[in-house]
């Protein structure tokens, strides 16, 4: 049993291990993670394991370009390779969705991040056999692929462990230990745990972590859908991550099939069920988009849980009331992707007190309280 750590990281999924590593490679080693189930096996291993600058906000920006160079060079730096592959991204409007297309698009090539705004007739050229009915204007950023979200994770949990962090599977946090305005330990289920540090990384369970820190974060927790179909002659060469924005809706390959997504679905309990009903929106949606699909068999399938802010912009970095005790949570599904830096960056916080490359002020949970 750890009775003692400088710093307690709450949740095993990406977030928790990309800071867990990123302290010990910055000589904390003094650090226990909690995993109430096993490592990964929350929102995390259920991603559509893209990387994408074309689905961040304005503020977000900065965040995903820091970690997308991080990932370029992950297998030099961590040692495995996160199995990268730029596919490139194609974004799909209708007309309500184009001004922010456009915007996106400005927004981008004023970062030198190369994007093209596209017309229906090039869109087959990319990713064919789609029934472009309702689609005004289309985006095509080549920079953006996908990663493999279990193989960067392992290497971060290889390379914390290797460095004296401990992570703890099967071990529930339950509570806060304060004292004054000073976090003091972390409650677990197999004893108290006494640090100067507590890390809420809890994913769908966050809100429940910040309520011991007495919040009330505003975080919605989205129910989405993944489907596995079996291989479409039409999609046998490599195509672009596709992507409606509105209704959100996506197509990739997998292996020799495609991995189709849909669903915002709000819930109140955390149920990773099967919804039918909304399979049968995702089968329905996806075969009027590629009709192709008709024909497509369903291999597998499942849902996972989003928790989303207000602003679709993650909670990151201190309490004014509270010392000792950092937010990381409210990924809304783009903690994968904005794992490198956000690691880095907390990790930056806690052992020099500030951050270098990444201000991450914006993303106080404060700013709710503001608006």
């Amino acid at each position: 049993m750890v009775q003692r750590a400088e710093v307690v990281i709450i949740g095993g999924g990406i977030q928790g291990l990309s800071l867990a590593y990123h302290l010990a490679q910055r000589g904390l080693t003094d650090v226990c993670l909690l995993e109430m189930n096993t490592l990964g096996s929350g929102s995390s291993g259920k991603s559509a394991a893209v990387i994408g600058l074309g689905f961040q906000s304005d503020t977000c920006l900065p965040l995903t370009y820091a970690s997308l160079a991080a990932l370029l060079t992950f297998d030099e730096e961590v040692g495995a390779s996160p199995d990268y592959v730029p596919t490139g991204s194609l974004l799909l409007a209708r007309a309500h969705s184009v001004d922010w297309l456009c915007q996106r698009h400005v927004r981008l090539r004023a970062m030198q991040v190369e994007s093209h705004l596209l017309q229906l007739v090039d869109v087959d050229g990319l990713t064919p056999g789609l029934n472009l009915e309702n689609v005004v204007l289309a985006q095509y950023l080549p920079q953006e692929g996908l990663l493999d979200p279990h193989s960067i994770m392992m290497a971060y949990v290889s390379q914390a462990r290797r460095r004296g962090v401990r992570l703890l599977e099967g071990v529930e946090a339950t509570g806060l230990l304060i004292e004054s305005d000073r976090v003091k330990g972390v409650t677990t289920t197999d004893g108290t745990i006494s640090c100067e540090w507590a890390v809420n990384a809890a994913g769908a369970r966050a809100q429940q972590v910040a309520a011991w820190a007495g919040l009330n974060l505003p975080i919605r927790i989205m129910k989405r859908h993944i489907m596995v179909t079996g291989p479409v002659a039409t999609y046998s060469q490599p195509i672009p991550f596709t992507y409606e924005v509105d209704p959100t809706w996506y197509m990739r390959r997998e292996g020799p099939g495609l991995l189709l997504g849909m669903g915002s679905a709000e819930i109140e309990a955390l149920d990773e069920r099967i919804d039918n009903e909304a399979i049968e929106q995702l089968i329905d949606h996806s075969v009027y988009r590629a009709p192709v699909l008709e024909d497509a068999g369903l291999m597998t399938c499942w849902a996972g849980l989003r928790p989303c802010t207000p602003d679709d912009d993650p909670i990151l970095g201190p309490i004014p009331h509270l010392q000792g005790y950092l937010n990381d949570c409210g990924w809304g599904g783009h903690g994968v992707m904005n794992a490198p830096a956000a690691g880095r960056a907390l990790a930056e916080l806690i052992t020099d007190g500030k951050t270098t490359e990444i201000d991450i002020r914006p993303f106080s949970g404060d700013r709710f309280a503001k608006a």
